[in-house]
């Protein structure tokens, strides 16, 4: 890497940052092509390719948290570095900084909005062919295994007979395969009568965590609901030192939100699949057929 009097030469395929590194700084691309990528089950994948007068890695000078994807040059690039006090005197120098900051930050959601929409609506329709519950959950948990990198998961759902949560679907190495909580009993049940998503970073501190058979630390929680019914949660953990971030709980939420809908077709499904087999059997012993 050369040091340059505008900023940095970085060659094809060198590292900007990586995922999951602390960050204080963002980047500017004043000359060449950055790409963007991220981590998945199935390996990386760019979700932005970014050219000069680009902004990129401002967040992590606002929330602290670490890096959500990796930024890798694509051919020759001149990046140039701004930490947190090089920011602020720009900004005092030249306010209209904040608008292009803004600017970019807005074009970028916005495109991921757009992306989102499509995958939504992709999932949506492969979704509407099942109609059998247990099958929905295991789709479901095996979609989302393809959006956030875990080493468990499980969708439970809420039985009213029962008045517990009961597991339907689950992944990892120690998943205990039977699990049957109450409304407010440990992250699950606290989440599903709360109706709440929730982040824990260590779940050892966390006075409603009860330890299973899998070692856990690292935890995303959140409900299954749609039209004020609660459906069940959707949980993922984590057993290595690897952290989840906010973008991975804003994920699962959208996941959930498009998932209670899947469930509430299948357990209507399921519901009218019983009522017609009602309606044939009582037909039958009244000797109608």
């Amino acid at each position: 890497m050369k040091e340059g009097e505008l900023g940095r030469a970085y060659s094809e395929g060198e590292i900007i940052f990586r995922e999951g590194e602390e960050g204080d700084r963002m980047y500017v691309v004043q000359s060449g092509t950055v790409r963007i990528t991220k981590k998945t089950v199935s390996g990386d994948l760019t979700i932005a390719t970014l050219k000069s007068g680009e902004i990129f890695g401002e967040m992590a000078i606002f929330d602290k948290m670490p890096r959500s994807a990796t930024a890798v040059a694509a051919g020759e690039a001149r990046i140039l570095t701004i930490d947190k006090k090089k920011l602020l005197q720009t900004i005092s120098r030249d306010p209209t900084i904040v608008f292009k900051m803004l600017e970019s930050m807005s074009h970028r959601i916005r495109k991921l909005d757009e992306e989102f929409a499509k995958l939504k609506k992709s999932r949506l329709d492969t979704f509407r062919i099942f109609a059998d519950v247990d099958e929905m959950c295991g789709f479901i948990l095996e979609e989302t295994k393809n959006f956030i990198n875990a080493d468990n998961g499980a969708v439970m759902l809420y039985d009213e007979k029962e008045k517990r949560l009961v597991m339907k679907a689950s992944f990892g190495q120690d998943r205990e395969a039977d699990v049957n909580l109450r409304i407010g009993e440990v992250i699950a049940g606290y989440v599903m009568k709360t109706g709440e998503a929730e982040l824990i970073n260590d779940c050892s501190f966390d006075a409603r965590f009860k330890s299973g058979l899998e070692q856990i630390r690292s935890l995303l929680c959140v409900p299954l609901k749609w039209k004020d019914i609660g459906y069940g949660v959707i949980h993922m953990s984590k057993s290595s030192e690897a952290l989840f971030t906010l973008e991975d709980l804003k994920m699962l939420r959208s996941v959930g939100i498009y998932a209670s809908i899947a469930i509430e077709n299948a357990v209507n499904a399921d519901r009218l699949r019983n009522a017609t087999d009602a309606l044939l059997k009582h037909a039958t012993l009244l000797d109608l057929w």
